[in-house]
């Protein structure tokens, strides 16, 4: 109850999303198309609430064409939140669960990171790019 996001949460705000998936739905179809294996975000529009109890949340990508795709599950959704003093913090909110398809114009389901804590910590030291446990959202 000590979090700015009690009670009414972070709203439905404009996150950002990034993913090594399929850049469109040809690649999921037609192996010549294949297109996967470079990172690529997008703005998405969250469409429920995000709530510091909620297990997830749904989006759609905030650019007509758009979308995440194949190959992007397990991507973050990310949040730039503003902490005290004013200090902008890039906040982990959730990570893809699902999209809808086609890849274009689509629908993601984002689960609260919280619960892969452990792998998420280890994931991103080995990538050299550890996380700090300490910008969970649910404790901004």
């Amino acid at each position: 109850r000590n979090s700015p996001l009690y009670p009414d949460g972070l709203g439905m705000p404009t996150l950002v999303t990034y993913g090594y998936g399929q850049q469109s739905t040809r690649g999921t179809i037609d192996p010549e198309k294949y297109s996967a294996g470079v990172l690529k975000k997008i703005a998405v529009d969250v469409r429920t609430e995000i709530r510091p109890w909620a297990a997830g949340f749904l989006t759609t990508p905030t650019e007509r064409g758009t979308g995440t795709c194949a190959g992007d599950s397990g991507g973050g959704v990310v949040a730039a939140l503003q902490g005290r003093g004013g200090r902008v913090h890039n906040v982990l909110l959730g990570v893809q669960a699902v999209a809808s398809i086609p890849c274009e114009d689509n629908q993601q389901i984002f689960v609260n990171p919280d619960a892969f804590a452990d792998f998420l910590l280890k994931a991103s030291a080995d990538l050299g790019a550890p996380l700090k446990p300490s910008l969970s959202w649910r404790d901004f």
